[in-house]
């Protein structure tokens, strides 16, 4: 059987039938097979009628599957594979009035000055802002993006 599993959810996949866990419980639950470190538990899944639990070795970072009978006794073991974690291609693009109004003012305080604010809600607004604030503003873009993760195009 092949089985991989979803970090962010904390699922098991078995074959392609998902398996939520029932419990996140921290506990040692054996020796890993590569290297002989201590194996602890990530999750714990009801998978017919066993019992699955996730494992990751302490020393090396492998990930197993250990299946215990109903009874708990071991089973058997097999290699976990992780589903790869979806990283977002670019930050959320404000360009919008709406989009700007959404963003809390002690964020936009925390980069941009009063006069800055203004010029970018002016600017948002198709209005005439006040082309020295707007342009200091401009200048703070890529700060304001690393700090928040929010891209301004305005």
């Amino acid at each position: 059987m092949e089985y991989s599993y979803d970090l962010n959810e904390k699922a098991l996949y078995i074959e392609e039938k998902r398996t939520s866990a029932y419990s996140l419980e921290k506990n040692e639950i054996g020796n890993c097979t590569s290297c002989d470190s201590t194996l602890i538990s990530l999750s714990y899944h009801l998978a017919g009628e066993n019992i699955t639990v996730v494992t990751k070795c302490t020393s090396c970072g492998a990930f197993y599957a250990n299946i215990y009978d109903s009874d708990w006794n071991w089973v058997d073991e097999a290699s976990v594979t992780l589903l790869p974690i979806p990283i977002p291609i670019s930050n959320p693009v404000i360009d919008s009035w709406e989009e700007l109004e959404a963003i809390p003012i002690k964020k936009l305080e925390a980069v941009f000055s009063k006069g800055e604010i203004e010029a970018l809600f002016a600017r948002a607004k198709d209005k005439t802002p006040v082309r020295q604030y707007l342009y200091r503003a401009r200048k703070k873009y890529r700060l304001f993006e690393e700090i928040f993760n929010l891209k301004l195009d305005l």
